[in-house]
């Protein structure tokens, strides 16, 4: 039987196979919502957005109206999923600030250097006997000639620091292997950082935002591809090894590396994987 693993999947259980068990096979869910995650589901709707109406031919304030209307129908989706949320300056509004600020900065550029292919592709490839890699691509572009696969991130860090982090990035490199396995012409990925940061006052209210972008070429060698695929399938076997014994052990070093991690009010009660 073939195995299907998404990035999210390999991620989650390379951070702890535990989380991986609860948020994958189980299929729980936190009561609390991500301000950090519905922020960046709504920017990439609002990209989707924008860049299939550009694709289509459409006028700018065409092409704005959809991605507004677009990013509105996740935010939406995203808040009725979670009962409880507390509100930061993550807002709706501010993904609408944030999709001006972006045309401004590229929208000149862009004219006659930019074309796009596709968005949001959605794809599967075989990666080896019975596994399987799947996901979606934001986008598909050629830029100065250049053919790339494009990802967007959202993050309250500096873009710069983040591009440095992104740099080897596995989700990256695995996009880019699944567009060549594909048969697609890409060099690379092109990732587009977008920076939403706020500093909290004294009194509790928030101050000046910060919206920055930047745009990171990333190429990737044949090699390093070959080693994301021997990467991708050694994470499988561990997973499949984890099933056959029904042993989904905690990683420590992860419960509090970005915070409080959401699973482990779950495993601070060391109840059995039956529970």
């Amino acid at each position: 039987m073939m195995m299907r693993l998404d990035n999210s999947g390999r991620e989650a259980f390379v951070s702890c196979p535990r989380k991986y068990f609860l948020s994958c096979i189980c299929g729980l869910r936190p009561l609390q919502g991500s301000n950090a995650l519905r922020y960046g589901s709504t920017w990439h709707a609002v990209m989707e957005g924008y860049y299939s109406a550009v694709k289509a031919g459409a006028k700018l304030s065409e092409a704005v109206q959809q991605a507004l209307a677009y990013g509105r129908a996740i935010w939406e989706l995203e808040t009725a999923v979670h009962p409880e949320w507390e509100e930061d300056y993550r807002t709706l509004d501010t993904a609408g600030e944030a999709l001006l600020a972006y045309i401004d900065e590229f929208q000149q550029t862009d004219a006659g250097s930019l074309e796009v292919k596709a968005t949001e592709q959605s794809f599967f490839v075989e990666v080896g006997d019975d596994l399987g890699f799947f996901g979606r691509i934001d986008m598909r572009a050629v830029l100065d000639g250049i053919p790339f696969v494009v990802e967007h991130k959202t993050t309250g860090q500096s873009a710069a620091l983040v591009a440095e982090r992104l740099n080897r990035s596995a989700q990256i490199m695995g996009y880019t292997y699944a567009a060549r396995a594909m048969g697609l012409e890409v060099q690379g990925c092109l990732v587009v950082i977008h920076q939403v940061s706020c500093r909290r006052k004294a009194d509790g209210t928030w101050g000046k935002q910060t919206i920055a972008f930047r745009r990171v070429p990333m190429i990737f060698t044949d090699s390093d591809l070959a080693e994301w695929r021997r990467s991708f399938a050694f994470t499988a076997e561990q997973i499949a090894q984890c099933e056959a014994h029904q042993c989904w052990p905690m990683q420590f070093d992860s419960c509090y590396r970005f915070g409080r991690c959401c699973y482990a009010p779950l495993c601070e009660r060391h109840l059995s994987l039956d529970e």
